[in-house]
């Protein structure tokens, strides 16, 4: 699970009247108001997440993964979901849960296992250590994405009306 929010329609009667007047105009003005709805988001989500990062963990696995994808239906921000590898070897979408919501305090992997020699023991590894603590309304994303979706209704809303408006002009 990589971070992601999108806006929804159903609970703003303005989104509603967007997405009608969207499906009548012409596929030229639709790609313009993507594109520039995406333009104006980007820089905006980006920021947003970036506020919350606290660690360089963080700044590469949500940080340099931030984006916006813009749809006629809908705008969604992601974060975790691309990206290359950490030094390690992770890809930030398999790290991306437990960065976003730490780990349990007392989480341990015990297992037995044999020595060389034959004799059995047991293992006790605390493989998550590294993790932060546990917080289950998320750290970066979830936080960002909270405070960012009324931002980018307004601004999807201004932008649209915007290019309708130059695209009508000029005819």
């Amino acid at each position: 699970m990589a971070g992601s929010g999108r806006i929804s329609v159903l609970v703003s009667d303005e989104l509603q009247t967007l997405l009608s007047a969207l499906r009548t105009v012409p596929k030229d003005v639709q790609g313009q108001i993507r594109k520039f709805t995406k333009t104006d988001a980007q820089p905006i989500w980006q920021d947003e997440i970036r506020s919350r990062v606290s660690t360089t963990v963080d700044e590469r696995v949500f940080g340099k993964t931030a984006r916006v994808r813009v749809s006629n239906q809908n705008v969604n921000l992601e974060a975790a979901r691309i990206g290359k590898s950490l030094s390690g070897g992770a890809k930030p979408s398999e790290i991306a849960p437990g960065r976003e919501f730490g780990r349990n305090s007392d989480q341990a992997v015990t297992y037995q296992t044999r020595s060389r020699l034959g004799k059995s023991y047991r293992v006790t590894r605390h493989t998550k250590r590294q993790l932060p603590t546990r917080n289950t309304n998320g750290r970066v994303v979830f936080p960002s994405t909270r405070k960012s979706i009324p931002r980018f209704a307004s601004l999807w809303i201004q932008t649209a009306a915007r290019t309708l408006y130059d695209a009508f002009d000029q005819k």
